[in-house]
């Protein structure tokens, strides 16, 4: 599924002009941005699915936050409908069409976002990852297909939108198989019941707040430099990141299959195994990806990419391990989410504070764009690590009191029994 995902890019890459294909990575970046609130609310559907014990209170839950995510992503198609022209302005479009074709693709993502995270929270993988591939490919012939008919970028967003609809086809047919009965067009005419909604929200923050700093992480370079470089720099710009985002390709599976793997009721150990274990198949995936791109960038650019974008090869070595560290920080994150430890919120947010930080400070060149990624996800790291070590600090300290607590109550016992067999013994 990653490897079709990823493959959308090379192939658009070598049919459309290096400026189109910048006005794609940076709708697909901007997609991304925008679908966040569906990643949270599909990952808050993976945990309820999880560790929700009542199947028809938990299906109600799923469906009022289908229904809660149907209204935001309307409201969001209107938004990009108004404000198309202006989108088209701030970023040097030649056409406001794709904005709106845009906000529908967040739309037609709403029904396949839930259907498939229940699935995963069920640990259906391979049922979600054939979801995954139908919608992969199916986005990959049409974008092709529509490209070729002349119509350009909006071509390239519109085969996602048809495609969503494929897969959602099939993740719905398999979810309502294995249980979930509950239709969304049944309930089009009624709001959503926030009473059912409201309780999930906390937990939805947190999953926003982490979220916005992975996807930022990843993704803000290309809106940036969209927005400060020409168009042909920016699409050459895009060609690199799209070799580099291989590696968070590759790794987003093993995510994706810890999320609903880590859960509430295990023990504190078989939690963290399959956190080690779930670390080391990432660092030797991604690992051995930016192995290559450092060795071999022009080799793997022209091949992947096309000569064209070999003028700025230089940057793919620093860009992709830039990239191995936004995966493993996500990997991290994404294992503290499904524990629904809260203070990993206030870690994220800071972490992407301090990533618009440095890139609003300094973004006069490419490497520079790259740099200020770099160090938000060096920053992002030491909070955490900080974070880590205090609480492991803290609770070595609470089992030290706890037992030596333990030992002084059992000599309290140990001498008070002695005490009333020695008042035994006198009597």
């Amino acid at each position: 599924m990653g490897a079709l995902n990823y493959l959308y890019y090379p192939v658009l890459g070598r049919m459309l002009r290096p400026t189109a294909f910048g006005e794609t990575q940076a709708l697909v970046s901007l997609f991304l941005q925008i679908s966040i609130f569906l990643t949270v609310l599909g990952m808050l559907t993976i945990n309820i699915v999880a560790n929700h014990g009542e199947t028809k209170q938990r299906d109600r839950i799923i469906l009022e936050l289908e229904k809660f995510a149907l209204l935001i992503s309307l409201l969001l198609l209107g938004l990009t409908t108004i404000f198309s022209h202006a989108l088209q302005q701030f970023f040097h479009f030649e056409d406001y069409l794709p904005f709106i074709v845009l906000g529908v693709a967040v739309t037609v993502t709403v029904p396949f976002t839930f259907r498939s995270a229940y699935l995963r929270g069920n640990k259906f993988f391979g049922l979600t990852s054939l979801a995954g591939i139908i919608g992969a490919a199916a986005k990959l012939v049409f974008s092709v297909v529509l490209v070729k008919l002349g119509m350009g970028t909006t071509g390239a967003i519109l085969g996602i939108v048809l495609a969503q609809f494929l897969a959602f086809a099939y993740a719905a047919l398999y979810a309502r198989r294995h249980g979930f009965k509950e239709s969304l067009l049944k309930q089009l005419t009624r709001l959503p019941d926030m009473r059912l909604v409201f309780p999930e929200l906390r937990y939805a923050l947190l999953v926003l707040a982490c979220s916005l700093t992975i996807t930022g992480l990843y993704s803000i370079d290309i809106i940036v430099v969209k927005h400060y470089f020409d168009a042909h720099t920016a699409g050459l710009y895009a060609g690199i990141a799209s070799v580099a985002r291989i590696i968070f390709f590759l790794t987003a599976s093993i995510t994706q299959v810890l999320m609903p793997t880590v859960r509430l009721q295990n023990s504190a150990r078989h939690n963290t195994a399959i956190l080690f274990k779930s670390f080391l198949l990432l660092c030797g995936i991604g690992g051995g990806a930016v192995v290559v791109f450092c060795v071999l960038p022009r080799f793997v650019i022209s091949h992947l990419m096309g000569v064209t974008y070999l003028p700025y090869a230089a940057i793919l070595p620093r860009l992709s391990l830039v990239v191995f560290l936004i995966s493993v920080l996500n990997l991290f994150i994404t294992y503290h989410m499904a524990l629904r430890r809260y203070m990993i919120a206030l870690i994220a947010i800071i972490g992407a504070l301090a990533s618009v930080m440095f890139l609003a400070v300094s973004h006069g060149s490419l490497i520079s764009v790259v740099n200020g990624l770099l160090y938000g996800s060096v920053v992002t790291f030491a909070l955490l690590g900080m974070w880590v070590g205090a609480v492991a600090l803290r609770q070595k300290r609470r089992y030290a009191y706890g037992t030596a607590a333990s030992v002084d109550y059992r000599a309290d016992v140990q001498r008070s029994t002695e005490s009333e067999t020695a008042v035994q013994r006198n009597r």
